[in-house]
C-alpha cells in the first residue's frame, strides 16, 4: 500500500497564509513552526467569513464623501462629517438620520447608497428630510444638517427682490441693525464647544495604520489608572478628539494637538528632557528647528523600548542626520558599537559637543590603564596636558579612520 504523499507549504506568519480548497490530497500550512491540517483551516475560513457576516459594517464610504464634496464644493468641515447622514459621530447603517434615509431611499430607484455620485445628493435637494421646513438644497447653502431638524437657517435669512423695493422694508432693516450689536454681544458671550473624548476606537475607525502601529509601541503600554481618567491611548497626547471626529477631520481641525509641532505636549511627561534642552549646548528644539519626532516615533512598530527609536541600529537614529560618522571605517572606534550616547548627551550638555565630559576626561573614561599614564603601549605623560585627544593633533578622526589605527586623518 502506498502512502499519501503530504506537500508542506511554509508560511512565516498567519497573515501571509493562502487558503486553498483541496480534495485530492492533503497539504500542511505550517504557521511558526506548528503544521495546521486542511480540516483545520477550512473550520478557520469559515469561522472567518462568519466573524465578517456578524460584524457591523460602517455605512459611509470613501466614495460617498468624495461624490458628497463634488456635489457641495467648498463647504466647511462639519458638512462633510458622518453626522450629515447618520445620528452618531460614526457612520452605521442602523444610524441613518432623515437625510441619510433620503439617500437610502435611492435604492427604490436603482442606485447604490453605498456608491453614490453628486447627482445622487443633488436630486433629492427639493426635499425637505428632516421637516424644518427648509429644504435639503437650501441647507447645504446655508451650511446647516439637513438631517437634523434644530440645525436650519437663521429666520429672516432669505429676503426677496419684491421686499428691498417696498417701503416697508426700509423700516424693517432698519430694525435689524439695530439689533445686530445686541446679537454680536450675545454670541460672543455664548462659550466655545468643550471637545470630550471619545476613545482610541473612535480614533480607529479612520486611522487605521496607525493604530496598528500604536498597539505594539511603547506608549501603548501606558495608562493612567482612575474612573474619571479619560485621556488615554491617542488622546493623552493629542487631546480630545469629539470636536475632530464631528468636523469629519482633517490636520489640526477640532483643536487636534500636533506634538510635531509643539513640543510641549512631550513636556508634559518628559520634563527632564525639557531640562536638558535649556543647556548651553543641546539641540535646538526649544528654538523651533527641530521636533521630538525627527529622532523619535512614538507610535512606530519597530522601536527600540523606552526609547522610540529604531532597532535597525543603535545609532540609526543619529544618522539619519549626522551621516559623516556613520563609516565604515577601515579602524573604526569601538565606542561606536555601543551607541552615540557612550560619549554624547543626545538631549543637551554643559559640554560642547554635547559630550558627557570635558576634554580628555571623556577618553578616560574608558582608557584608563593600571600603568598611568600608559595608555595602549605608550606613555601619554607628556601628551595629555597639550590638549584633548582628539584635539590636540593626535586622535582627530575619532569616529573612525580610514588611513590610520590611530584614528587620525
Amino acid at each position: 500500500m502506498t502512502k499519501r504523499k503530504r506537500s508542506i507549504k511554509q508560511y512565516p506568519t498567519i497573515d501571509e497564509a493562502v487558503i486553498l480548497p483541496t480534495c485530492n490530497r492533503i497539504e500542511l500550512y505550517v504557521f511558526k513552526g506548528r503544521a495546521m491540517s486542511t480540516r483545520c483551516r477550512r473550520i478557520i475560513g469559515f469561522a472567518g467569513m462568519g466573524v465578517l457576516m456578524v460584524a457591523a459594517p460602517v455605512w459611509a464610504t470613501m466614495d460617498n464623501l468624495k461624490s458628497l464634496k463634488q456635489a457641495y464644493p467648498g463647504k466647511d468641515a462639519k458638512m462633510y462629517s458622518c453626522k450629515i447622514c447618520h445620528g452618531g459621530i460614526v457612520g452605521k447603517k442602523d444610524d441613518l438620520n432623515d437625510y441619510g434615509k433620503s439617500l437610502e431611499a435611492l435604492k427604490e430607484k436603482g442606485r447604490n447608497p453605498k456608491k453614490l455620485v453628486p447627482e445622487d445628493y443633488q436630486s433629492v435637494e427639493s426635499e425637505d428630510s428632516d421637516k424644518d421646513e427648509v429644504s435639503n438644497g437650501d441647507e447645504f447653502k446655508a451650511g446647516t444638517n439637513p438631517g437634523d431638524a434644530k440645525s436650519k437657517p437663521a429666520a429672516g435669512a432669505k429676503t426677496s427682490l419684491l421686499d428691498l423695493i417696498m417701503p416697508s422694508a426700509w423700516a424693517d432693516q432698519a430694525a435689524e441693525h439695530a439689533e445686530a450689536p445686541k446679537q454680536t454681544e450675545s454670541k460672543a458671550a455664548t462659550p466655545a464647544e468643550k471637545a470630550e473624548y471619545v476613545g482610541t476606537e473612535t480614533c480607529a475607525s479612520c486611522h487605521v495604520k496607525e493604530n496598528q502601529e500604536f498597539k505594539r509601541s511603547t506608549h501603548a503600554r501606558i495608562a493612567v489608572p482612575g474612573e474619571n481618567i479619560k485621556a488615554q491611548g491617542c488622546e493623552s497626547c493629542h487631546g480630545p478628539g469629539s470636536l475632530h471626529v464631528a468636523a469629519g477631520g482633517g490636520r489640526g481641525v477640532g483643536g487636534i494637538k500636533n506634538p510635531r509641532k509643539d513640543p510641549s505636549t512631550c513636556f508634559e511627561c518628559h520634563t527632564d528632557k525639557k531640562t536638558e534642552f535649556r543647556l548651553p549646548y543641546h539641540h535646538p528644539v526649544l528654538e523651533g528647528k527641530m521636533s521630538c519626532a525627527d529622532c523619535h516615533n512614538p507610535h512606530g512598530d519597530d522601536v527600540r523600548p523606552w526609547s522610540a527609536t529604531t532597532m535597525k541600529d543603535v545609532n540609526e537614529a543619529c544618522f539619519k542626520c549626522h551621516k559623516e560618522q556613520r563609516g565604515p571605517f577601515a579602524w573604526e572606534h569601538e565606542a561606536l558599537r555601543e551607541g552615540c550616547t557612550t560619549c554624547h548627551k543626545v538631549h543637551g550638555s554643559i559640554n560642547d559637543k554635547m559630550l558627557i565630559a570635558r576634554d580628555s576626561t571623556l577618553c578616560l573614561r574608558c582608557h584608563t590603564q593600571v600603568a598611568f599614564p600608559t595608555i595602549g603601549a605608550s606613555n601619554h605623560g607628556t601628551r595629555l596636558p597639550q590638549g584633548s585627544c582628539y584635539s590636540a593633533g593626535c586622535h582627530t578622526a575619532i569616529h573612525g579612520s580610514n588611513f590610520d589605527d590611530h584614528l587620525r586623518y
